[in-house]
């Protein structure tokens, strides 16, 4: 064993990508020292981690998550666009088939950026990694939590690396290691026992692939199509990304998964729910061999709810709540976790306890309603399907009902769709769907619905044309396409 490594004013954060990454940066502006201990060896250039298989896919930035990049790393936006990455406004440049409906375009909505996940995150490391007072250990892994005597303050962990073990102390441990984290295994052998776990069974599959993107086309710049449940269990995406390209995204619930194979991913294609986005690839060109990833749930994690928690660790991102992606919201929470953590780390320092008078377990606290909001929306639709496997709490199915006429609802009504937009991109809580406006429409909505068949209430079939066009240019070949 080597000796201890002391540093006071040091923290250290478990696991080197997006939620990691972000939580060194805002734990440099308050610690002499950041030490991110990742157990893989990272890649030189825009190259998806071993460890990250989920990065070779398509990954959306909500706004909520892109303003926190935009503070925490200025100039990263005005870099990303530079290098051939889109800033869109999602209300006017997506068109989204959601539960079987066209979602209206306009002018005004939220703002994302269309990019892939590798070059995200290398493009984020580098500004991390230049900081002067954080280290990334690369080949390093955490065995077991150091605390004090009285086990109810970390202060510190056992990593093993290339060298072997040792003692590496901390002022704050930052848990963000992912779905695989041993937080549970720790906390039990400190006396705290396990925290609660929630689960959603979804057996998710997710096929992509990258193709050049057609030359000067531009009727959308991300195109989504999910089915309705419970009919419909597949979905895909078409993004631009960096480089000219197209990343496509297939996935299905439930063991209906794309495979790999040229003739098999567009076969899968050809059954979505919506004829357009096989018609736009049947002809593109593929710029790499498709790959796959599953996901055998949704979980959340607990800690919030645990009796006791120590003091001196925390945790965040897919380690706490690792959530459905085909809803898009796991790097947004990564990135309101962080700015929270930099928060509550600022008021800790300058009140009378410091870091270990609750930091911990308020941290947690506030972080589940982050957490929260983003769990009923993704739960509640999946949930609709009856393979689904999970605590159905009552009441689901009327709320279920009513999220469904909501969703055909922003088909038509613009107004809707932008309130629809504020909640989902975090703008607003739940609270932004009960605004006097939106709830009349809906109310009205509902008992429509009632008595009007859907197809006479909703644009089911017509991918709406960009503001200010007369219609969207059809798809390549996309003559015979029943619309």
């Amino acid at each position: 064993m080597l000796p201890n490594e002391r540093g006071p004013g040091q923290a250290i954060v478990i696991g080197g990508s997006m939620a990691g990454l972000l939580s060194a940066r805002v734990l440099s502006e308050h610690f002499e020292k950041v030490i991110i201990l990742e157990r893989e060896r990272l890649p030189e250039g825009p190259e998806a981690r071993k460890n990250a298989p989920q990065g070779r896919h398509i990954h959306a930035l909500l706004e909520a998550g892109l303003t926190v990049l935009d503070g925490l790393f200025p100039g990263l936006v005005q870099d990303l666009v530079h290098e051939g990455a889109d800033l869109v406004d999602l209300a006017r440049d997506a068109a989204w088939f959601q539960s079987g409906s066209w979602k209206v375009r306009y002018e005004g909505g939220p703002q994302s950026i269309l990019v892939s996940r590798p070059f995200l995150e290398w493009k984020v490391r580098a500004r991390v990694t230049s900081l002067p007072n954080v280290e990334v250990w690369q080949g390093y892994g955490v065995e077991e939590l150091l605390t004090d005597a009285s086990r109810t303050r970390v202060t510190g962990a056992k990593v093993k690396g290339p060298e072997g073990e040792r003692m590496l102390e901390g002022g704050l441990v930052v848990d963000t290691s992912g779905r695989g984290s041993r937080a549970p295994h720790w906390l039990e052998e400190l006396g705290y026992g396990r925290p609660e776990e929630e689960q959603v069974g979804i057996d998710l599959g997710y096929t992509s692939r990258l193709y050049e993107r057609p030359a000067n086309f531009d009727a959308w710049k991300i195109l989504v199509v999910n089915g309705r449940a419970p009919e419909a269990k597949r979905s895909g995406f078409i993004s631009n990304v960096e480089g000219g390209r197209w990343i496509v995204s297939l996935n299905g619930y439930f063991g209906d998964h794309a495979p790999t194979d040229d003739a098999g991913f567009l076969e899968f294609a050809r059954g979505l729910p919506s004829p357009h986005l096989y018609e736009y690839i049947r002809d593109a060109k593929p710029l790499s061999t498709p790959v796959s990833h599953k996901i055998p749930t949704s979980r959340w994690m607990h800690y919030e709810k645990m009796a006791r928690f120590p003091e001196g660790f925390v945790l965040l991102g897919d380690t706490v709540c690792a959530l459905n992606p085909v809803f898009g919201q796991g790097m947004t929470v990564a990135c309101l976790g962080a700015k929270l953590l930099g928060e509550k780390v600022a008021r800790a320092r300058t009140s009378p306890g410091g870091l270990h008078a609750g930091l911990a377990r308020g941290f947690q606290k506030e972080l589940s309603k982050i957490v929260g909001l983003c769990w009923f929306l993704t739960t509640t639709m999946d949930l609709a399907y009856p393979e689904a496997r999970g605590k159905r709490p009552f009441g689901l199915k009327a709320v279920q009902w009513s999220v469904q006429n909501m969703i055909d609802l922003t088909s038509l009504d613009a107004k809707a769709c932008h309130a629809f937009y504020e909640v989902l991109h975090m703008r607003k809580g739940m609270e932004g769907l009960l605004q006097p406006g939106f709830v009349s429409a809906l109310m009205a909505y509902n008992l429509r619905s009632l008595f009007v068949p859907r197809e006479q209430r909703a644009n089911l079939t017509t991918l709406p044309p960009a503001p200010g066009r007369t219609a969207s240019p059809a798809a390549p070949n996309e003559r015979d396409v029943a619309a």
